[in-house]
């Protein structure tokens, strides 16, 4: 009963160390690119979103990933909307500078 136990621990424990480095040749930098985020089935803004996180916590410069092209008039119907609706995600919440003291932009 003693060898068997071992021969089986010895087979568990080699089945797991093959299945250890299954994803090891990515880096957690890699996979929080905006390239392979939306490969695997992100978002645009998903993508955006975790490089502005990434860029805010390196304390590099935040810019936007994709410019969005949209006319005056809808512009203005977004800003109209966003400013009657604050749950709205705009462009402004996302890329201004996040001061310690409260000011009137953080509403």
């Amino acid at each position: 009963m003693g060898v068997m136990r071992r021969n089986l621990f010895l087979v568990l424990a080699l089945f797991t160390a093959l299945c250890i480095s299954a994803r090891a040749d990515f880096t957690p930098a890699q996979q929080t690119g905006a390239e392979y985020l939306i490969n695997n089935g992100y978002s645009e803004a998903g993508a955006e979103q975790v490089l502005i996180m990434k860029n805010r916590a390196a304390g590099e410069p935040v810019e936007p990933l994709y410019e969005k092209k949209h006319n005056k008039f809808v512009r203005f119907l977004q800003n109209c909307y966003s400013y009657l609706d604050p749950a709205v995600d705009n462009d402004e919440r996302y890329h201004h500078d996040i001061h310690q003291s409260p000011n009137v932009k953080d509403l």
